[in-house]
C-alpha cells in the first residue's frame, strides 16, 4: 500500500509541472462499477482530481486496515473513475494495477462475493486496463482453477493466448508465455484425470482420447521448458506423461538439459528431480552419488544429503566415507537440523563405520576445524536441558555416544545427560514399584 502512495506522488507531481490545468477539464465518464452505482460529479481540474484521488485511497486504505469491508466498497466504486480519466497516461497503469489488486482483495473478504461477481470483475478490468491483460487473465485463470472450474479456465486461457493489441500486447510477452505454458499444463491436468477415468479392463495407453491430450499438452511443455526459467511444475508434468508412455530417454534428456544447461538459472529442484527419476529407475550409485553432489554444492542443507551419505557410506572407499563425514557435519551445522534425530543417527553411523575402520585421524582432523563452532552450538548445558525436554533419546543416546566415540570430554552437557538419565532411572523404577504393587494387590484380592 505505501508503494501505491509512492507511484501516486510521482504521478501527482508530474502532472502538476507537465499539464495545464486551463487545458485540461473534461467530465467524467459513469464509472466501472463493483457494486452500487457512483453519481457523475461534475467537471474537475487535473490537480483536484488527483487531490482527491489520493484522499480516497488513504480512506479506502484506512477502511481496508481495519477490516471494514463493506465501507472499502464504497470507496472503490470512487476511486474506480481513475480509469477514465484517459488524460492521465503518466499514471493510468499505475492505477489500473492499484484496481485490479485491491477490487479483488475487497472480493475475497466480502462475504456475500459470488464466483459470478469475480468473472465479472475480472473482464472489467481486463478491458479497461490492458496493459494488465495478460496478468490479470492469469490471476482469473488460477481463480477458476482454485473453484473446480478447469474448462472454464482453458476457456479463458485460450482467449488470452490470442489476444493482441498492438504494442501493449507485445510488451506483454513474458506473461504470454506464462499463458502458453498453463495451457500445456491444463491439457495436462485434463489428461490425467482421463487417465484416472478410464475403467481398469480398457487399455490405458491406447485410449485415443488420452493421447489426444498427451500430444498437445506434451507439444506445448516441451516447447516451454526449453526455454531459460524455473519451470518446475511443467516439468514434472511433462515427465510424468512420458514416463506413462515409457519414454525415459525423453524424460532423461529433457531432466538433464533443465538442470546441467549454462543458460537456465540455478536451480536446486532441477537436480532433485534428476535425481529422483534415477533412482526410480535404479541408475547406478556412481550417477546417483554424482547428481547429489552437485545437489550439495547449491544446497548443503537439503534433505537428500542424508541420502548421499548413505550412497557414500555403503561404498568401500576411505575417501567417500570421509566425504559422507563432511555431507553431514555440514548438514548439522543448520539450524533447521541441529535436533533432527535422523541426522545424528546418520553421524553416529558414519562415526561407528570409521573407528571399526581404525581411521580415527580422519575424526580428529574434522573435529579441530569445527570444534569451536560445536561446543556452542550442540554442546552447551543449556542445550542439554532443552534435548532433555524435546527427545531423550538424541540426548542419552546418539549424542552421548558420538562424543564417546569423537573422544571428546563436554562435561556441562554430559552432567545434564547424567542427571537426566539418572531421572529416567528413576522414573523407570518407580513405575516397575507400582505395577509390582498393582499386580501384588491382585494377588491378595484372589487370595481372599
Amino acid at each position: 500500500m505505501d508503494d501505491i502512495e509512492a507511484e501516486l506522488n510521482i504521478a501527482e507531481t508530474h502532472a502538476d509541472f507537465t499539464q495545464d490545468e486551463s487545458e485540461h477539464r473534461q467530465r467524467l465518464k459513469r464509472p466501472v462499477q463493483l457494486h452500487s452505482p457512483v453519481k457523475d460529479r461534475g467537471i474537475f481540474t487535473a490537480s483536484y482530481f488527483l487531490k482527491c484521488n489520493r484522499k480516497c485511497l488513504k480512506l479506502l486504505r484506512e477502511a481496508m486496515l481495519h477490516h471494514q469491508w463493506q465501507e472499502a466498497v464504497g470507496y472503490f466504486n470512487s476511486y474506480i473513475q481513475t480509469l477514465e480519466a484517459k488524460t492521465y497516461h503518466s499514471y493510468q497503469s499505475v492505477v489500473a494495477e492499484i484496481l485490479w489488486r485491491l477490487g479483488i482483495e475487497i472480493l475475497h473478504h466480502l462475504p456475500n462475493a459470488s464466483t459470478e461477481d469475480f468473472n465479472g470483475l475480472y473482464e472489467q478490468l481486463k478491458n479497461v486496463g490492458v496493459i494488465n491483460f495478460s496478468k490479470i487473465s492469469l490471476e482469473h485463470c488460477y481463480h477458476l482453477l482454485l473453484n473446480g472450474q478447469m474448462d472454464e479456465a482453458k476457456r479463458q486461457l485460450s482467449i488470452a493466448e490470442s489476444w493482441r493489441y498492438g504494442k501493449t500486447s507485445r510488451s506483454q510477452s513474458l506473461s504470454k508465455t506464462l499463458i502458453t505454458a498453463y495451457c500445456g499444463l491444463l491439457d495436462y491436468l485434463i489428461w490425467s484425470e482421463k487417465k484416472s477415468s478410464v475403467s481398469e479392463n480398457e487399455e490405458l495407453s491406447s485410449n485415443h482420447e488420452m493421447h489426444s491430450y498427451f500430444r498437445q499438452a506434451s507439444v506445448t511443455l516441451k516447447d516451454i521448458i526449453s526455454l531459460p526459467g524455473i519451470w518446475d511444475p511443467f516439468v514434472l508434468s511433462y515427465i510424468n506423461m512420458l514416463e506413462f508412455y515409457k519414454q525415459e530417454e525423453s524424460a532423461l534428456e529433457a531432466l538433464e538439459n533443465y538442470a546441467y544447461n549454462k543458460e537456465f538459472p540455478s536451480n536446486p529442484n532441477a537436480h532433485a528431480y534428476l535425481y529422483q527419476f534415477l533412482k526410480r529407475h535404479n541408475a547406478p550409485e556412481e550417477k546417483l552419488i554424482s547428481t547429489l553432489r552437485i545437489l550439495y554444492s547449491l544446497v548443503p542443507s537439503h534433505e537428500l544429503m542424508l541420502e548421499l551419505c548413505n550412497l557414500l557410506l555403503a561404498t568401500l572407499e576411505r575417501s567417500d566415507t570421509e566425504e559422507a563425514l563432511t555431507v553431514c557435519m555440514d548438514l548439522l551445522e543448520f539450524s533447521s537440523w541441529k535436533t533432527d534425530v535422523r541426522a545424528w543417527e546418520c553421524l553416529y553411523r558414519i562415526l561407528k563405520k570409521i573407528r571399526q575402520k581404525k581411521w580415527q585421524e580422519m575424526i580428529q582432523k574434522e573435529w579441530k576445524v569445527r570444534r569451536s563452532l560445536w561446543v556452542p552450538l550442540h554442546f552447551r548445558d543449556f542445550i542439554g536441558l532443552k534435548d532433555w525436554m524435546d527427545n531423550h533419546k538424541l540426548m542419552m543416546i546418539i549424542k552421548k555416544d558420538c562424543l564417546r566415540i569423537i573422544n571428546e570430554n563436554m562435561r556441562e552437557y554430559l552432567r545434564v545427560a547424567a542427571i537426566a538419565e539418572k531421572e529416567v532411572l528413576q522414573q523407570v523404577r518407580m513405575k516397575r514399584k507400582k505395577k509390582q504393587h498393582k499386580i501384588q494387590m491382585a494377588i491378595t484380592e484372589l487370595m481372599n
